[in-house]
């Protein structure tokens, strides 16, 4: 199987298919990877599992942040920033994308066995769906790599085999170990090259890594970690369950909207909470938390300590200015009272919207000047 030289002359050889198409990311293939490991373990056995693994840190919930012992898995200049929970083409995302150059080695994140290869565990290694990595722990968990190269050296030609010559199915690996080289293979063919790394605990439950490449001297670039709620792309509803949801839960418990336990499964109280609150704020009264509701909810729980933004609670000659000015754009807050309530928060959300400005409910300097107002 060609590759990559090992030796520090690096060369990139023709994989044996000799031409790979550029194959868009199997969504459905991993998807289903993803939770038939879950499914397919009795209950019993999970109970097996959550002992064996207790001192593992087993998360429970889609998303769940850990705090988990590996090697950083981009061995040279990188960056990156939270992403789980982003909006992508496919819904949400599920894992945290490393930027890096094309050829950026890829190294194991821990000592385990690789499971997949292009996402089989055939000795013909999928070489039409080339390039990514699946490796079991030693202590149950996986981790997962996508988008390596795929291209010969100094091309986007799909010709290539991003994954080092001694990586197979069921080959055991050391935790720093070579295996592979950032790419942009996958639906990856048309943004920056970059490595697509997933964490999943024991139960095949995908965690958020955040910390644990933070922890692992990552360069992070961004501002923290994001908010699953606020931050997060996932519609949620009755029936949803994970990290996102217990937040949701908490926000609502914190406001007065009371869901009892918070367990991370949106349920009837769960929903109910919602309901009040979206009637509470003279939102569509669905159940439903999309990106209206969440905005309002971020909207409700914002405390300014500097005085520059107005948001719910806030009271005043400013607030007065923002609802006439409202008013007057079409966006009805009735009456100009100088209270930020409900009606008012429905109005920035919506005047937002229509100048196409970031969508938080808000009244910041960027509203402000959309409203033609300045600070009195």
């Amino acid at each position: 199987m060609g590759d990559r030289s090992d030796s520090s002359g690096a060369r990139h050889e023709l994989s044996p298919s000799a031409l790979i198409p550029n194959a868009a990311e199997p969504r459905a293939d991993i998807f289903a990877m993803k939770y038939r490991r879950l499914a397919s373990i009795p209950l019993a056995a999970s109970i097996v599992i959550t002992t064996l693994f207790a001192g593992s840190a087993v998360a429970s919930e889609l998303g769940e942040p850990v705090d988990y012992d590996l090697v950083f898995p981009v061995e040279g200049k990188h960056h990156f920033s939270d992403t789980f929970w982003a909006g992508r083409s496919h819904g949400f995302h599920e894992g945290q994308d490393v930027l890096a150059d094309k050829m950026t080695p890829v190294v194991a994140v821990a000592d385990g066995v690789v499971r997949l290869v292009n996402w089989t565990t055939d000795d013909a290694m999928n070489p039409d769906r080339c390039c990514s990595l699946v490796i079991e722990h030693d202590d149950g968990w996986e981790s997962w790599y996508i988008h390596l190269d795929n291209d010969t050296t100094g091309t986007d030609d799909g010709r290539g085999w991003g994954i080092k010559r001694a990586i197979t199915p069921g080959v055991r690996v050391k935790a720093g170990q070579h295996i592979a080289w950032v790419g942009d293979s996958g639906n990856a063919e048309n943004v920056a090259p970059q490595l697509h790394f997933e964490l999943h605990d024991p139960s095949g439950t995908v965690v958020n890594p955040y910390k644990a490449l933070v922890a692992a001297g990552g360069n992070d670039v961004g501002t923290g970690p994001r908010d699953p709620l606020i931050g997060g792309a996932r519609t949620l509803r009755r029936g949803t369950a994970g990290y996102d949801v217990r937040v949701l839960q908490r926000a609502l418990n914190d406001l007065g909207y009371s869901v009892g336990g918070v367990d991370g499964s949106f349920g009837p109280k769960t929903e109910q909470s919602v309901v009040s609150f979206q009637r509470k704020l003279g939102l569509a009264a669905d159940g439903v938390v999309g990106r209206t509701t969440k905005t309002a909810i971020g909207g409700v729980q914002f405390t300014d300590t500097s005085g520059d933004v107005l948001s719910v609670g806030s009271r005043g000659d400013d607030v007065r200015h923002v609802q006439q000015n409202l008013n007057k754009e079409g966006f009805s807050v009735g009456s100009a009272d100088g209270i930020f309530g409900p009606k008012t928060l429905q109005g920035v959300i919506s005047f937002q919207k229509a100048r196409r400005l970031w969508v938080d409910g808000l009244v910041g300097p960027n509203t402000r000047k959309a409203l033609g107002l300045t600070r009195s």
